[in-house]
């Protein structure tokens, strides 16, 4: 876990969107990890889509041109040991950014988010919930740093996971702080897989248990115990109370095909949040990707579970 991450796709737009994003995917190459970095355009598969776009419309050879010309002006010095990749491919954004993923083992997706769009962040949500890796989105004009690092712990192995790769990150960002915290929401006892109860006024003890086999990399970590009807709102308003940078929260499954489905609170927050969030995808929890956008059953399954909230 030094290196959560070796292999990143970042999705551009070839808007100016584009040069936020670039600039902290060359901050995440800077901490020296980091061996290939992606950068990934779609272009329209029809000229309806194109229309809707409103891209001008450019030639296979001219769309990689314009990728490479745009990471060289935004990205700087590429450190040694990292390699960066041009790439156009044509369809839709969503499939081609899974495909890409699942075909070259990437590690992690780096995807923006205007702020003149809505605040759904559908691309987000469901990258998070069908890619085969981490999603790390980083909404337009967010700071190029990481100082203090919030992750939001239930104390299941998922949210361990996530925590183990916030202190990753941490250490190699130099942060000052890991923050880890826990949303109480219920008056009665809370169950979770690992922990038969978890009583009110035990999260202390609770927590020093749930730490204890974690690789925390040296990082500080202070916990941080709230009540909230609203979790993800909790989330996001701790968050920018404690000038917190990024926010690192797990994904959570039940069963194979289950193992690419958001937890509804990370789901939530990153409809809320307006600071980066990274979506962990917990260990082992990888699948066929393939096999499951061919599914139909299963495909149907999450267009329908996503369609409700999109």
């Amino acid at each position: 876990m030094d290196a959560p991450f070796q292999r990143i796709l970042v999705g551009l737009s070839l808007t100016a969107l584009d040069k936020g994003l670039i600039q902290y995917a060359s901050m995440i190459a800077g901490w020296g990890k980091v061996k290939v970095i992606d950068f990934l355009h779609v272009l329209p598969e029809s000229s309806a889509a194109l229309r809707e776009s409103s891209l001008p419309l450019v030639s296979h050879g001219e769309a990689v041109q314009q990728v490479q010309n745009q990471v060289q002006d935004a990205f700087g010095p590429v450190p040694e040991g990292c390699r960066l990749s041009f790439q156009v491919s044509r369809g839709t954004r969503i499939d081609s950014l899974l495909e890409f993923s699942a075909n070259h083992e990437t590690d992690l997706i780096l995807v923006g988010h205007r702020k003149s769009r809505s605040g759904r962040r559908s691309l987000a949500k469901r990258l998070a919930m069908k890619a085969p890796c981490s999603v790390w989105m980083v909404p337009e004009d967010s700071p190029v740093r990481i100082r203090r690092i919030l992750a939001p712990v239930d104390f299941s192995r998922f949210s361990a996971d996530a925590l183990q790769v916030a202190t990753a990150l941490g250490s190699l960002a130099n942060i000052v702080e890991c923050l880890a915290l826990h949303v109480y929401f219920n008056e009665a006892t809370i169950t979770y897989d690992e922990y038969d109860e978890v009583l009110r006024g035990k999260e202390v003890a609770t927590f020093s248990k749930f730490i204890a086999p974690i690789n925390l990399h040296g990082v500080e970590l202070n916990s941080l115990f709230l009540e909230g009807f609203n979790v993800a709102k909790t989330i996001v308003t701790t968050c920018q109370e404690k000038s917190a940078d990024l926010i690192v929260m797990g994904t959570r499954g039940r069963s194979r095909s289950a193992a690419i489905l958001l937890g509804s609170e990370t789901e939530h927050t990153i409809t809320e949040t307006s600071v980066p969030i990274l979506a962990v995808k917990h260990f082992g929890s990888r699948m066929n990707l393939l096999q499951a956008l061919l599914d139909k059953k299963f495909r149907a399954r999450t267009e329908d579970h996503f369609g409700s909230l999109l």
